[in-house]
């Protein structure tokens, strides 16, 4: 279909050419009769035959820079009319085209216009090559739409088609008068960019037009000097009729006859709309009943400083559909192994915040300005989806509907490369303005996070991305790792972090507690990602991730353990002798509980009397619970290992009332257990404790 209009287009300039020098009357069949140049680029094989003649001009639709015409055909005689029967399989091929090739019945609209697009690009191309045509029309698409008569009519002032062209184009489905007119330009090399403005490739995207039409009609002039003007008309069932028609201008004119399940098309408010969605883009004025259509520039083909910051903002708009600023934007092109051309949008507002369902991917595919897909998935990795903006490659393997992508090495590699580019891209706004990148961080850190997690292939890269508070400064102040590591002294040999639900309870824990009083640095974490993003990342730059809550960190803490107790203070009652603690130590294994497997005197600095080691991470339980599709539900202890402070005045206190009062002495071991199992955040319901503290306070008051 687009190439239908390809060569529709040449006969444009004659159009106007010829509505100079014709009475009103004869402008208006002049005008009725270059329809044709719409269907020339379509290089398909035509549909049946219905009645046809000489084009006689009735009317001409005009207004503002967009003109459309109608006309009206007395009988043609048996001489006038050439009828052209498909072959069996051509008409089945035809069949698959116009019921069953396109998803959806509105791509009509997008592949017609696409033809005109091309239809006009190659007869400004010939202008511009000083090739004799007969045409100087302005280079335009007009869509008229008639309800009471049950019409869209499709007009363009391109190149046009000969009566050979229109027997080539459209009496053969799926042979691209495009892609050779491609073909036979790419050798010169200033035909090279304009050889990559046309879009239409199969020949087959006019052939659209009977998913909503039970009839077609195109007039349509060549723009090669001397041309004569033709009609060619189709019910897309087995044949077609190709006549002269005269006073036709140059370029092409497609009626369609709206089929009755069809009707909603016939709204001007309806084809603006798939305008707006398909070819907004498109490089020549598109207008529907005189209103112009396409109003938005396509911003990604321009240069990336001739764009204001208004631009940007009503372009993102646009193509976002929302009503926040960008914060980033990036205009990218390349030419290498790909063609691609690219605008691509940080948003301000996180779209998925406050429990909003996930959205679909931002950026949109478009090959030389025509959407092919809109919300591409498979574009971009998953964890940037919401990154809005738009991708434009002429490289793209589509398939014969152009509605979606072959498979293979391009795509792949296309992936490859915008990926790669917007996460440099958000590196160099991060060293441009790190408070600015801080900001961006706190609204869509959790798709970096996932980024990290989910992509293995860019992970390094994206590690350099992610920023968490940490306990050398202010609470809300974010660094990177690449800080962090900046920072370390020379003998520390890890990254330290700690998954906390929030800052104070992290600062407060007794796994933090030795680390502050070494002055080591820990990153506070506190998103419900983090430990997974530190699992899979497992190290940075050379560095393991270890946190300081696991069994990774105890031989860290053995070699600061020693000047650590020296200085801590005594406990109360004094500490308790190492024959002492054994005792307790073997009494309390045998009633704390049945998820105590090892009770131990602890070899770190702690003002707490008891921790817990080895236990599953709140992360990993939060995960199962979910599994099991309750999270209400406690689920049981994995036995862990316990480790008590015998400089502590509980401790000590507990070991003489063992031997006073054992049943208290019990509850409270109990009670200093699931103390320890809060600290680590893997008691699934405190409430299960209440009963014995208040046994245990009523107790103590008594």
């Amino acid at each position: 279909m687009r190439q239908l209009s390809i060569y529709a287009a040449r006969s444009s300039s004659a159009f106007a050419t010829a509505a100079r020098r014709l009475a009103p009357g004869a402008l208006a069949n002049a005008a009725s009769q270059s329809s044709g140049s719409l269907l020339a680029t379509t290089g398909v094989v035509s549909a049946p035959t219905i009645s046809s003649g000489y084009a006689t001009a009735k009317a001409v639709y005009a207004t503002g820079a967009s003109r459309c015409y109608s006309t009206e055909r007395p009988p043609a005689t048996d001489a006038e009319v050439e009828k052209h029967e498909f072959k069996a399989e051509t008409k089945k091929l035809l069949h698959i085209v116009a019921h069953s090739l396109y998803s959806q019945r509105e791509v009509f609209v997008r592949e017609l216009i696409s033809n005109s697009s091309d239809a006009l690009e190659k007869l400004r191309h010939l202008q511009a090559t000083s090739q004799d045509v007969s045409s100087d029309a302005l280079l335009e698409v007009s869509i008229s739409v008639d309800e009471a008569a049950k019409t869209i009519t499709f007009c363009d002032s391109g190149i046009g088609m000969t009566a050979d062209e229109l027997k080539d184009n459209l009496g053969t489905i799926a042979r691209s008068g495009s892609k050779a007119y491609i073909e036979k330009m790419q050798d010169g090399a200033e035909t090279k960019d304009m050889a990559n403005t046309i879009v239409g490739q199969f020949g087959v995207g006019f052939y659209s037009a009977f998913m909503v039409g039970d009839k077609i009609t195109v007039y349509t002039r060549s723009a090669t000097p001397g041309s004569a003007g033709y009609c060619w008309e189709s019910d897309g069932l087995g044949s077609y009729t190709l006549s002269k028609a005269e006073d036709v201008p140059v370029g092409t004119k497609i009626v369609i006859n709206v089929k009755d399940d069809a009707k909603e098309f016939l709204e001007k408010g309806k084809l603006e709309e798939v305008i707006k969605k398909y070819s907004n883009f498109v490089g020549f004025p598109i207008s529907v009943n005189g209103e112009k259509v396409n109003t938005v520039e396509a911003l990604w083909t321009k240069d990336k400083n001739s764009i204001t910051d208004e631009d940007h903002s009503n372009f993102y708009q646009f193509v976002s559909n929302a009503w926040d600023q960008p914060m980033y934007n990036l205009v990218y092109k390349a030419d290498g192994p790909i063609s691609i051309r690219s605008i691509l949008y940080a948003p301000t507002r996180n779209p998925e915040a406050a429990g909003f369902e996930r959205v679909k991917p931002g950026v949109s595919l478009y090959s030389r300005k025509v959407l092919i897909m809109p919300n591409a998935p498979g574009l971009l990795p998953e964890w940037l989806r919401f990154i809005q903006g738009v991708v434009d490659s002429e490289d793209l393997p589509l398939n014969l509907s152009r509605e979606l992508l072959q498979n293979g090495p391009v795509i792949m590699r296309l992936k490859s490369i915008i990926t790669s580019r917007i996460i440099k891209w958000l590196q160099e706004e991060a060293n441009r303005d790190a408070k600015k990148y801080d900001e961006f961080y706190k609204t869509f850190g959790a798709f970096i996070k996932e980024g990290t997690c989910q992509d293995a292939v860019n992970q390094k890269d994206i590690s350099k991305l992610l920023r968490f508070e940490t306990s050398s400064k202010e609470a809300g102040q974010l660094i990177s790792l690449d800080e962090y590591i900046e920072r370390m002294p020379s003998e520390q040999e890890h990254i330290y972090y700690f998954c906390t639900p929030n800052r104070k309870v992290g600062s407060e824990s007794p796994y933090y507690e030795p680390f502050k009083q070494h002055g080591a640095e820990v990153l506070f974490l506190h998103h419900s990602l983090d430990e997974f993003v530190m699992g899979r990342l497992f190290e940075f730059k050379g560095k393991r991730l270890v946190s300081v809550d696991s069994k990774e960190a105890n031989s860290v803490l053995e070699k600061w353990n020693k000047a650590a107790q020296a200085e801590s203070p005594e406990g109360a009652g004094g500490a308790l002798t190492a024959e002492q603690a054994n005792e307790l130590t073997a009494w309390l294994l045998t009633n704390m509980g049945p998820s105590v497997k090892e009770v131990k005197v602890a070899e770190r600095y702690m003002t707490y009397p008891a921790i817990v080691t080895d236990f599953e991470s709140p992360s990993v339980r939060r995960m199962m619970r979910m599994m099991a599709g309750d999270n209400e539900m406690p689920m049981q202890l994995s036995p862990c290992n316990v480790e008590i402070n015998p400089r502590d005045s509980v401790i000590t206190g507990l070991y003489e009332l063992k031997s006073k009062d054992e049943e208290l002495a019990r509850k409270i071991a109990q009670q200093l257990f699931d103390n320890a199992l809060i600290a680590a955040g893997i008691m699934d319901d405190p409430r299960s404790m209440l009963k014995r503290l208040n046994e245990i306070l009523a107790k103590a008051v008594n």
